[in-house]
């Protein structure tokens, strides 16, 4: 990743992201934010709020890959295994977060927190020197399709994409 046109291209991502984010925003209206999703478990403003939490749980999962990756790469497999044995009780608040996030990262208020959010993330991306681009950490792979058994910073940039194009599909109109 070591290259800037590469790094370039990873902030547009995040820039792009906010702008297809915002669009969808402004697609649903208030009734379709109410109505339920494709997935039956959910509303679409709920899907809504949990895509916008995958990009929130990247602030706070970079820094910890930034720390793991200076130390020995098997370092955070003991961690993984751990959170991989937590997988129950992680459906379980993952579930139930996201109705309470479709609470708090309202129809009004998802936009401009994912502005606030982007903001942070092309801020951390921008921190990050050449050589730590293939640093990284272990994942707990039960708990999300999207995570690699290792990724790196790169891989790590880009889950919150990749896991907004999976949800996005479950949004009904």
């Amino acid at each position: 990743m070591g290259d800037k046109s590469t790094k370039e291209n990873l902030l547009a991502d995040i820039n792009s992201a906010g702008v297809e984010f915002q669009s969808l925003v402004d697609s649903l209206t208030p009734q379709d934010f109410q109505r339920q999703s494709l997935n039956t478990g959910w509303t679409n403003g709920e899907i809504v709020a949990h895509i916008l939490f995958g990009f929130v749980i990247l602030t706070v999962l970079l820094p910890m890959a930034r720390i793991w990756g200076r130390m020995p790469r098997s370092s955070s497999r003991p961690f993984a295994w751990l959170l991989n044995a937590c997988t129950v009780p992680f459906n379980w608040v993952n579930a139930w977060g996201t109705r309470g996030q479709g609470k708090v990262f309202t129809r009004e208020r998802a936009g401009s927190l994912f502005e606030r959010v982007s903001g942070i993330l092309l801020r951390q991306a921008a921190s990050i020197k050449d050589q730590e681009w293939e640093n990284g950490m272990y994942y707990p792979t039960r708990w999300d399709a999207n995570f690699d058994e290792f990724m790196t910073l790169e891989k790590l940039f880009h889950y919150p994409m990749t896991h907004f194009k999976f949800h996005l599909t479950q949004i009904s109109r």
